[in-house]
């Protein structure tokens, strides 16, 4: 950048007028002499040397100035230069922070519009997914509610057909259990225990309590007194556990039931479990102390047991409870002949044909007796009375040991071949 030349030249006139009062006073001023001031005269002319010098001086300066007007032009664009490339830099600076700050407050600005609009859209979605999911769930409800009020409905009426079939069939199933059972107590009380089982009353009674077995899976209910009658039933059919499970049941609905523990003291008795007979005679009898069956069957496990003294015991006192029983005076008859008291064993047993006249067991124990006391004769004839009455004793009699000592004795080998 250059200056004006106006204000070149001042400056070079400056500088010459500083420069030319030292050449005009070069020579050594004289004295000065204290005098009164006169008026000033008029400059002499210059010489034209002068001039010419003045001129050259002039011009020099003007050069030198012009110079020196370069070096401070030079120097000032410098230092404008610099000035202005730092103004460029704070410009540009000024310029670019803005932008800068506007860059990053509009990366901000983005940023958290699309954190807003994704926690927005998040939140949306959310919302929805709920809105959606609780509306979902309200139809599902309502549905299920719906399907549940008409299954309940439906199973209302399948519970109500079912009651009534039920009722059908309970009614049904206890007349039959009814039935089956009334004619169980029938043929039970048809039958003597000790005499042999007709064979078409054997398989009705089997009939009759597979009956009531089939009828216990249905909804018919069993009373203490239909458990006994089956368990009578199947004790004439020699089905002795079933019995057991009978009388068991029975005593599971009354525990005090004094026929339920006599007929599964008689069951577990022929079931050869005579310590449990032994102890269901004594519940009956703790029960009824006065029974004289409960004296009787403990008697009977007693004997079976070999112990005859005090099976004999036992049959005492049921022979005084009830004297006009058959087969209390059988049973004791046959312990006083197994402990060898033949005279007073042949008195029961008179007293017990006089009660039961055609009982087979009575004449076939008199028989042993005879045997016992070495009578074969009148052994084999009261051993014919009792094949006749019940032929099976003709079989049994065979392997039977209390008969061991006549089976080579004619008399017996003639009996054993009679036609039945």
């Amino acid at each position: 950048m250059r200056t004006k030349p106006y204000i070149i030249t001042a400056c070079a006139v400056f500088l010459l007028s500083v420069e030319a009062v030292p050449a005009q006073t070069e020579p050594l001023a004289p004295p000065e002499i204290q005098s009164t001031p006169l008026p000033s005269p008029d400059p002499p002319p210059l010489l034209p040397t002068q001039e010419e010098t003045i001129r050259q001086l002039i011009e020099t300066e003007i050069n030198e100035g012009r110079e020196v007007g370069d070096r401070i032009d030079q120097e000032i664009d410098r230092s404008f230069n610099l000035t202005l490339n730092l103004l460029n830099v704070l410009i540009t600076l000024l310029i670019a922070i803005p932008i800068g700050t506007g860059f990053v407050l509009w990366w901000l600005r983005q940023s958290v519009i699309d954190r807003l609009v994704k926690d927005v859209r998040t939140q949306f979605e959310t919302e929805t997914e709920q809105l959606v999911k609780r509306q979902l769930e309200q139809e599902v409800a309502a549905k299920f509610q719906q399907q549940i009020a008409d299954f309940e409905q439906e199973l209302s009426q399948l519970r109500s057909d079912f009651e009534n079939r039920l009722h059908l069939l309970y009614q049904d199933a206890e007349q039959d259990k009814t039935k089956i059972v009334q004619e169980l107590e029938r043929l039970v009380a048809a039958v003597d225990p000790d005499e042999q089982l007709p064979p078409a009353i054997d398989r009705r009674l089997q009939e009759l309590t597979d009956q009531l077995e089939t009828l216990k899976t249905s909804s018919a209910t069993f009373s203490t007194y239909d458990y006994l009658k089956e368990g009578e039933a199947l004790y004439l059919s020699h089905r002795y556990p079933e019995a057991i499970n009978a009388y068991k049941a029975a005593l599971a609905l009354d525990p005090d039931a004094t026929d339920a523990w006599r007929g599964l003291a008689k069951a577990l008795r022929r079931n050869g479990q005579y310590a449990k007979a032994i102890h269901a005679n004594e519940e009956l009898l703790r029960r009824q102390p006065h029974n004289a069956w409960g004296w009787f069957g403990k008697g009977y496990a007693l004997a079976d047991m070999q112990n005859y003294e005090a099976a004999l015991e036992s049959f005492d006192k049921a022979t005084q409870l009830d004297p006009n029983c058959s087969h209390f005076w059988k049973r004791k008859g046959y312990a006083l002949a197994k402990l060898q008291q033949y005279d007073e064993a042949l008195e029961c047993l008179d007293q017990a044909l006089r009660l039961q006249p055609q009982s087979a067991a009575t004449y076939y124990i008199k028989a042993y007796c005879y045997v016992a006391q070495h009578q074969p004769e009148m052994a084999a004839e009261y051993l014919k009375e009792a094949i006749r009455r019940y032929p099976d004793f003709q079989e049994i009699v065979k392997t039977d040991a209390d008969f061991d000592g006549i089976h080579l004795h004619p008399a017996f080998q003639h009996l054993l071949k009679l036609p039945l």
